[in-house]
């Protein structure tokens, strides 16, 4: 595998579970454990799976580079 797909696994699978705890907490915090609890939370985590991995895919390469120049 390269490394380049390696990323973008790596990227997904880090945005999925990352998106699934925040968006739990999130809906649990606004609406509690109420009848329909898995309909919205299951929207939440839609809308931010979606939102947040193009931006996670394009800004990785650039923090990547920022912490390889950086860092030591």
């Amino acid at each position: 595998m390269n490394s380049k797909k390696q990323m973008l696994v790596f990227l997904t699978l880090m945005i999925l579970i990352m998106t699934i705890v925040v968006s739990f907490i999130g809906t649990y915090m606004n609406f509690g454990f109420e009848s329909g609890f898995a309909m919205l939370w299951m929207k939440a985590w839609s809308i931010a799976f979606i939102s947040a991995w193009p931006v996670a895919v394009l800004i990785a390469p650039v923090i990547k580079k920022f912490v390889s120049k950086n860092v030591k």
